[in-house]
Order: C-alpha cells, then structure tokens, then sequence
C-alpha cells in the first residue's frame, strides 16, 4: 500500500476506533445491571473491572509479538469478534463464578484491539506523512458517547440492559467482518525475520508516563467527578452528571482539532499548552466553590488531556519504526496502570484526605508531563509524499 492508498484504508481504520469506544462503553455503563441481576457488591465489581484491565495487558503484549508476525491488519478483526462474543455471553444470566472468565476474556480483546488500533494509526501516519491519529481517537470518544446514549435510551425504555449488550455485540461483529481486508498492512510485518534489535525502552518510558498521567486524569474525572459535585458541592441532581459530560465533549473537541495543530505548531508546543491546560483546569476544579466553575474545569480538562495519549502514540513511532508494532504494544500498557491508579489510589485518597485532594492528584502528575515534553521534539518519519508535513 502507498500513500495514495492511505484514503481507502482511514475509514476502516475509523471503523475499528469506533467499534473499540462503543464495545467499552456499552459494557462499562451497564455494570449497575450486571450487579443489580447477580445480586453483587462493589467490592466483587471491582474485582472484576481488575481482571478485565489485567487482561487487558496480557492481550496489549500479545499483540505485538502478533502483529509482528502477521500484522496489525489481521489482528483487528479477530480482537473485535473477542470483544463482541464476550460482550454477548454477559448477557446470558450467567453466575458470579462465570462472570470473571467473561470479563476476562473482553480485557484480553480490549488489549489486542486497543495495540492494534494504534498500531494501524501510525502505519496511517507514516503513509500520509501528516498527522492523523488525533482525528481517530475523535471516532473513538464519538463512540463512547454513542454507547454510553445507547445505554441511557434503553433505560429510558424500560428494556433489559442486555439489549444494549446485544446491539453492541452486534455492531462490533459487524464491523470485525468489514474491516477484514480492508486496513493498512504495516511494513513491520513484511519484513524477512531478522535479528530484532532491542526495544527503545528509555522511550517507551517517557511517553509511557505521558500516556499513564493522561489516563489517571481521564479516570478521576470519570468515577469521581459526578460524586465530587454531589458531595462536595452540593450540586442539583441534572448538574451532578454535567462534569463528565462536558469533559467527554471538550475531549471530542480538542481532538478533532489536534492534528491540525500538530501540522502547524509541531507535537511538543501542542503537548505544552495541553499539559499546562489540563493541570490547571484541574486545579481549578478541586477548588471550585460552586459546581458551575466544576463543570467548566472539567470541560477544559478534558480539551488538554484529550490530546495527551494521541501525542505520546505519534511520538513513540518515532522511536523504532522499523518495530513500530512491539513498541506500540508495550507504551499501551501504561493505559491500563494508569487507570488503575487512577481508580485505586482516588479511593484512598479521598477516603483519607477528601475529594478535593483526591482531584489535586492527577493536577500534579499531569503537571509533571511537562518534564517530557523535550522527547516529543523528536523527528518524525520522512513523508511518503512530497509536501508531507514535519513537526
């Protein structure tokens, strides 16, 4: 495939981001009725939420040792038809003991897909010379969106939540049957074996903590901004819900905008101000004194970190393009920690210290993304094309 291939390929490409952000978030949203039917607590929910991120690791690995042998290309559609069986057998009312294995088995295609989306991204990227990736993480916040509406409409319904699986599970097959053939081989995978170097792990580090930060951000914002303008602030019942909301539409924003800022000011200006906005908007909302300014610091939140983990893929492929695939599979692993710690340590900290201090938190690891923001000045791949775009 050349780059004048690169059009044919982006909207399969698109689909997979899309079919990723609306299986998560069908899934994800509908857990009060997995617990509410099985009759589980928290603590067991918890336990299960862990095994899927575990897992999810697992399949992050997997897939670059994969996509390595066969590319990312062939990798997705079986990633989205694992999701899509496990998003369908939790609709069966299924005991406790089988709900682990489940859960398990979506987190090992979360992963696979999750790597492989990226992978096809920066395989995108070098075709194109130009960036992309931020527009593609847009399809898959649009999808999260979608899935989390999907959920509310079938609530709104009265119908079993498992219709929502079911049009999920549904929607993810589908698009696992379309994209097949359809995505951007990676060169990686063409390759004759040969005596692979060792991986640039002092890269993978620096971004990797861009992305974990990131992804702590995006956790606290979404378990605990709702509970921290209920119990905080005191906040009428149709505004408690707003915080997430306009983060979740500030991120869509903020990357269907970043690639275009990227080709204009180069990856570590737009890193900068992200990072500096994202900090401070945080800041702001754990000294919010009424829930209006809240909301809008969780707005603006959202429009810095939305741009954090897109920027830290796009650099990494800088690091060995050659293997991008195994590098990619290995950076996405700071996803997963930091959701962890953004779930687990929130809990403590708000437990010890209050909410507000609990959201302080990711403001300082955020803020200290920008000790990294020289790594991402690296250059990036020539074009394909004449006229590509350079940071």
């Amino acid at each position: 495939m050349t780059a004048t291939a690169t059009p044919a390929a982006r909207p399969w490409v698109a689909a997979g981001f899309f079919a990723q952000g609306l299986l998560m978030a069908a899934i994800l949203t509908s857990l009060p009725g997995i617990e509410e039917r099985t009759g589980i607590g928290e603590t067991e929910v918890s336990l299960v939420i862990l095994g899927t991120v575990v897992f999810a690791g697992v399949g992050s690995v997997w897939a670059g040792a994969l996509a390595t042998r066969w590319g990312s290309a062939a990798l997705l559609p079986p990633a989205f038809a694992v999701q899509s069986v496990a998003v369908g057998l939790a609709m069966a009312d299924a005991p406790l003991a089988l709900l682990f294995p489940i859960f398990a088995l979506f987190g090992l295609g979360v992963g696979l897909a999750d790597a492989g989306n990226n992978m096809q991204a920066l395989t995108l990227q070098r075709l194109a010379g130009r960036s992309l990736i931020s527009s593609l993480y847009a399809v898959q916040t649009t999808a999260a969106i979608a899935g989390a509406l999907l959920v509310s409409a079938v609530a709104g319904l009265e119908a079993p939540f498992e219709v929502a699986y079911g049009v999920a599970a549904v929607t993810g097959l589908a698009i696992a049957v379309a994209i097949r053939g359809r995505l951007a081989p990676d060169p990686e995978a063409a390759q004759a074996p040969t005596e692979r170097p060792p991986l640039p792990w002092s890269g993978i580090l620096v971004f990797g903590a861009v992305v974990a930060v990131s992804y702590v951000g995006d956790s606290v914002i979404g378990t605990w901004s709702s509970v921290f303008l209920d119990r905080e602030l005191d906040a009428l019942a149709v505004v408690v819900p707003l915080g997430y909301a306009a983060y979740q539409a500030c991120s869509l924003v903020s990357r269907l905008t970043g690639d275009r800022l990227v080709t204009r000011l180069g990856r570590a200006p737009v890193l900068t101000g992200a990072t500096i906005l994202a900090a401070s908007a945080l800041g702001v909302a754990a000294a919010a004194p009424v829930p209006w300014i809240a909301v809008a610091a969780f707005g603006a939140a959202g429009l810095g970190i939305g741009l954090m983990a897109p920027l830290s893929f796009s650099a990494a492929g800088d690091l060995s393009p050659d293997h991008q695939d195994e590098v990619v599979s290995r950076l996405n692993l700071f996803n997963y920690l930091g959701v962890l710690i953004g779930s687990g340590a929130t809990g403590v900290i708000a437990d010890g210290l209050g909410l507000r201090a609990a959201i302080v938190m990711p403001a300082v690891l955020v803020a200290a993304a920008l000790l990294a923001v020289r790594a991402y000045r690296a250059p990036r791949p020539t074009p394909a094309i004449p006229g590509g775009d350079h940071d």
